[in-house]
């Protein structure tokens, strides 16, 4: 780390903050994450970036995320990525103290979060066809559907990671740990109808690919599922989406919470709990008719 009057900048901590995720291996979408808020910081606040580190004061992180308060998400992340920063240089010793203990966790609005129901899934899976392209997003969304995979998970997907005889698929998630997640008889049938329409020879191990035949990428594959959600008349899905109704539906059948959790490669049941606060008051009235006292009159 180069240093400035002999002290560490917030400029210098953050280009240090990067490396280490870099020696960390911190995938690209978690480095944009940080990098789009702390250049929105710097932006707002230009001579933050030439204060030293050990300097930096409560007002100067407060006053950042006051200006996001009409959007809570955007303000929620701009927390998160300053947290790290300060919890960084408190490691390191850079800091003697760290001051984003002293300001408060912003909270995000409760709202549900909408599932694609079996229905809007049915309805997503007859827009494809029988296509190339359209045996290709079926069995995308059947996949995700199924499996609740991230979005990266699905995109790193190769032919030597899928064992259609076990019908399993070994997952490199977060932070490189490795899963192993099972898939249903009938996303079997969409991946064999998929890879019999798959080119043999091809620069690319990828099991997805575009129409040129090449990987498919972040870009095409919002595209992709924009494409069938308008067709299928429900709106906007994205792989979280999928993520968030496979949990659920999982969690719905019964299947434990901590093995759901293991499933999805999540570390802490912390977004499990707030699925289940999602499930709304249906799934309350389904219930109730099975343990009504008055069953018992």
């Amino acid at each position: 780390m180069q240093l400035r009057d002999g002290k560490p900048t917030v400029k210098d901590v953050i280009d240090s903050f990067y490396l280490d995720q870099q020696v960390g291996e911190r995938s690209e979408q978690t480095h944009n994450f940080y990098k789009q808020h702390f250049d929105q910081w710097i932006k707002f606040k230009p001579a933050i970036a030439d204060k030293h580190m050990d300097a930096l004061t409560v007002d100067d992180v407060q006053s950042f995320l006051l200006s996001k308060n009409q959007y809570p998400y955007a303000k929620h992340g701009a927390y998160r990525s300053i947290r790290a920063l300060c919890y960084f240089a408190f490691r390191r010793e850079i800091t003697p103290k760290n001051i984003i203990t002293q300001i408060r966790t912003p909270k995000l609005p409760q709202r549900e979060k909408p599932i694609i129901t079996i229905e809007q899934f049915r309805r997503l899976i007859h827009t494809c066809g029988n296509s190339f392209l359209g045996l290709r997003d079926k069995a995308i969304m059947m996949v995700l559907y199924d499996c609740g995979l991230r979005r990266s998970e699905l995109l790193q997907m190769t032919f030597e990671n899928i064992d259609l005889k076990t019908k399993r698929i070994q997952i490199i998630g977060k932070g490189n740990k490795q899963r192993t997640v099972a898939f249903s008889e009938k996303t079997l049938n969409a991946l064999v109808e998929y890879f019999k329409a798959h080119p043999k020879k091809v620069n690319t191990d990828s099991v997805w690919l575009t129409e040129e035949k090449h990987k498919l990428r972040e870009d095409g594959l919002r595209e992709i599922l924009y494409k069938r959600g308008e067709m299928a008349g429900i709106g906007t899905v994205n792989p979280h989406r999928f993520r968030h109704s496979c949990a659920t539906n999982l969690l719905q059948s019964g299947m434990g919470i901590d093995s759901v959790r293991r499933f999805l490669g999540q570390e802490s049941l912390s977004v499990l709990l707030n699925y289940l606060k999602t499930l709304n008051s249906q799934d309350a009235s389904n219930e109730h008719e099975k343990y009504s006292p008055m069953r018992n009159l």
